[in-house]
């Protein structure tokens, strides 16, 4: 029982929620803290560098005012397929291994689902991301050089079942 006169603890709210552009800053010094300066060495950020990520589908995972995990997608197509890049997916060190990253992964996937949209891609390791129905491609590739194993890619319409071509970012 509380103490009269003592503080009321303050219940920090944990939501998941798409990410606002005023939300830039914090994820750059998140991506910073959890990736490093050798991110900028990795494809999957040179072909996203200068371009701006799809705010609709992007989400953050944010404890009152911190945000400690967030998902971004960058618009693409392979020849007349829509797609978005998922990609990076990153959680607070300090809230690694609870589960964090598949629930960014699974709200916004659900939330693209229903739309326009034909696939999603990424390159990242099919051991994660084949929980989440991501497979490996041999017909698509990026115009930089990125291990065919690495790309994955999770249809989303029955449209077009055999993608092949270049993914083009924009």
């Amino acid at each position: 029982k509380r103490q009269p006169g003592a503080p009321a603890k303050l219940k920090i709210i944990t939501v998941i929620r798409e990410e606002k552009k005023s939300d830039n800053k914090k994820i750059f010094l998140l991506e910073e803290d959890v990736l490093g300066p050798g991110r900028y060495a990795r494809p999957s950020f040179r072909l996203r560098e200068n371009l701006e990520p799809n705010l609709k589908y992007s989400k953050v995972y944010s404890q009152g005012q911190k945000i400690i995990g967030s998902i971004r997608y960058f618009n693409c197509k392979i020849q007349n397929n829509d797609g978005l890049m998922l990609g990076p997916l990153i959680v607070d060190q300090k809230f690694k291994g609870r589960g964090i990253g598949k629930e960014l992964v699974n709200k916004s996937i659900s939330s693209i689902n229903q739309k326009n949209i034909d696939f999603i891609i990424l390159i990242g390791e099919l051991d994660y991301y084949g929980q989440f129905g991501f497979e490996t491609n041999a017909n698509i590739h990026f115009s930089l050089n990125v291990r065919r194993e690495k790309i994955l890619l999770k249809k989303l319409s029955e449209k077009n079942n055999n993608f092949s071509g270049k993914i083009e970012l924009y």
